[in-house]
């Protein structure tokens, strides 16, 4: 059975802002919400499925303590360096495209 594509950018913005298109919207989350996010992956009753690929998009003045609280948490969700499309985010605040 083919899985469902579970795409999830998820942003880093100034101030320490974290972003997630969550649910077809772009919101602010928190660093919890965002693990689960990552564990849980795009759930329906009746096929759920596990993220398929991130893309993270960084604000040009985001504290340096946040990306790497948002890397740490990647990577703790398996999602090594590599595996996540990083780019910079030039239209902050406004949703990345």
């Amino acid at each position: 059975m083919l899985q469902n594509v579970c795409p999830i950018t998820i942003g880093v913005g100034s101030e320490g802002k974290i972003f997630s298109d969550r649910f077809q919207g772009w919101y602010r989350t928190s660093p919890e919400t965002l693990k689960g996010v990552l564990h849980g992956g795009c759930y329906n009753d009746n096929n759920p499925s596990p993220i398929t690929s991130v893309k993270l998009v960084i604000a040009a003045d985001a504290r340096k303590a946040r990306r790497d609280l948002v890397l740490s948490i990647l990577k703790a969700e398996g999602w090594a360096w590599e595996k996540v499309d990083i780019k910079k985010w030039d239209d902050y605040p406004q949703k990345p495209h």
